[in-house]
Order: C-alpha cells, then sequence, then structure tokens
C-alpha cells in the first residue's frame, strides 16, 4: 500500500532557495539574449559560446557530422553560429549545457546513459514524426522539447535521491503508474517538476508543455501537436522496435491520440528505422566524452 503525502509540498517549495537549478545554464541566457539583441552578430555570440571549449568543439563536431548533413566543413564558431539559425543554435546551446549541468548524477542512482539513451530516443522519435507531419514547419522545436520532456526526473534524483528510489520502488512493487508513486510521495509528478523548471528557466512555452504534458496531452490547452508527438514518442520509444506486437501495445493505432495527430500509422516503421539508424551516432554526438 503506497504511503499516504502526509509531507506534501508543493513543485515551487521544492525548487525554493535552489539558485543554481532555479536559473537556466549561463550560456544558454547569454546566447539567448544576444540572439534577440539586433546589435548582436554572429561574432558577439561566437565569443560567448567560446568562453566555454567543451560546448565549442562539441558544436562544431555536431555541425560537421550527419545529423545535420552540410555540404561543407564548418571551420569555426562564428561560421556555425550563421548557418545553424536561431532555434538549432539555442537547441545545441541548451542541450549541451543541461547535459553538463547534471553530469555528475551517480549512476548508482539513476544511469546516466539510460536516461539519456531514452531521452535521445524520444526526441529522434518525434523528430522523424514530424518530419512526416504537415504542420512540420510548425513544430521545429519538436526535438529539444522531447530530449527534455523528463528533467524533472533528474532534478527528484538530484535533490531528493532517497525519496525518488522510494518512489520507483513503489511504483513497481505495489503496481501503481509511476507517476501515482511520485505523487504520493513528493506530493507532484516529474512531469509536474519538469514543467515548473523549465517555466522558471523562461524556455519558450512548447517546451514547458510537453515536460508537463508528456504523460496527459489532453490537458495541453496550447501547443497540442507538439505534445502529442512528445507523447507518442515516448509510448514508442518503450516498445521493442523489432516487435510489431510490441509497437501495437505501446501504441495502437485506435489511441485517441494518435487518430488526432493526422498522420497515417504506416509512417512508425520507417521512422523507427531513422531512429535506429541515427541513435549510435547522435548519442556519441551529444552525449559522448
Amino acid at each position: 500500500m503506497m504511503p499516504s503525502p502526509a509531507h506534501i509540498m508543493t513543485v515551487n517549495d521544492f525548487l525554493a532557495g535552489d539558485v543554481d537549478l532555479c536559473s537556466p545554464p549561463e550560456v544558454f541566457t547569454l546566447v539567448s539574449q544576444a540572439l534577440d539583441d539586433d546589435t548582436k552578430g554572429a561574432n558577439d555570440i561566437a565569443e560567448l559560446i567560446e568562453r566555454d571549449p567543451s560546448l565549442s568543439a562539441r558544436m562544431l563536431k555536431i555541425v560537421n557530422s550527419a545529423f545535420f548533413g552540410f555540404p561543407a566543413r564548418i571551420k569555426s564558431i562564428s561560421h556555425a553560429v550563421t548557418i545553424l539559425g536561431d532555434r538549432d543554435l539555442r537547441m545545441l546551446v541548451m542541450t549541451t549545457s543541461v547535459v553538463e549541468r547534471f553530469a555528475d548524477q551517480p549512476n548508482s542512482l539513476l544511469s546516466m546513459r539510460d536516461f539519456w539513451a531514452h531521452s535521445l530516443k524520444v526526441a529522434l522519435c518525434a523528430k522523424f514524426l514530424a518530419a512526416r507531419h504537415p504542420k512540420k514547419r510548425q513544430l521545429s522545436s519538436v526535438f529539444i522539447s522531447a530530449l527534455l520532456h523528463d528533467i524533472g526526473r533528474l532534478v527528484m534524483y538530484t535533490k531528493a535521491p532517497d525519496l525518488a528510489r522510494f518512489a520507483a520502488l513503489t511504483a513497481k512493487t505495489e503496481r501503481v503508474t509511476e507517476i501515482d508513486a511520485e505523487i504520493a510521495s513528493f506530493g507532484f509528478s516529474h512531469a509536474d517538476l519538469g514543467g515548473a523548471l523549465l517555466n522558471q528557466w523562461k524556455v519558450p512555452e512548447s517546451l514547458q508543455h510537453a515536460a508537463y504534458f508528456h504523460h496527459n496531452p489532453e490537458l495541453a490547452e496550447s501547443d497540442q501537436d507538439e505534445v502529442r508527438l512528445v507523447y507518442i514518442a515516448n509510448k514508442l520509444a518503450h516498445a521493442d522496435f523489432m516487435s510489431e506486437e510490441s509497437i501495437h501495445a505501446h501504441i495502437s493505432p485506435d489511441d485517441p491520440v494518435w487518430l488526432r495527430i493526422d498522420l497515417p500509422y504506416n509512417v512508425i516503421t520507417p521512422v523507427l528505422t531513422d531512429v535506429t539508424e541515427q541513435f549510435e551516432l547522435s548519442y556519441s554526438l551529444f552525449f559522448g566524452r
């Protein structure tokens, strides 16, 4: 039997007082401010990025990979800034800086390899679903939305590892959902926490909504297509890609969310093929040391 949530706290209570956590990665803030400033050019933005040698090296590695597929080699950060555009630049800076922020999470509590592997699989599924969607131009941020959909789980394990582990064990032993176990233990779910954190970071609302509603997309009042794609991508990422039965068990053609995304069910097979082909390369680019 699950414990009663005697020590219920709010999400804001949980985050209160942790200035480092509640502030977005500094380099992301600085780059975003520069991108929004008409007086700043590519060289100004490049200078901000180059203050972080690790970020600079990873960015050049990614932009010169098949992930973007640019025809000519990009040799400098300023060239990368010019060719990437605002959206992809923000995505790269946010991704790499978040990975660095949580790099020291103890593996005994949460396998960072497994966490980021799942997050990336969801992001790639969402990316390739969006590429086939009639509204693909309006879904340009779905990769980063999907990549950060579970960030609340990282925060739980960072700030309250014993309670997070207890919630995970409760979900397994009491046969309750992960969300219900978290609410019983914390007073809120990892989805609530992730959405609240991204709200404090002041990232685009579509990213916040994907975190808040990736388990309950019907509750999203805006960015509904993006939230639905993240929900479906999350379901698919848990399936065995080689088993049609497993895929159907996780997301069926009659799933109410699937029926609302304006895609034929037979796109799933080529989407999962694309994910499989890009996964190892993408993981090494974004998370390899």
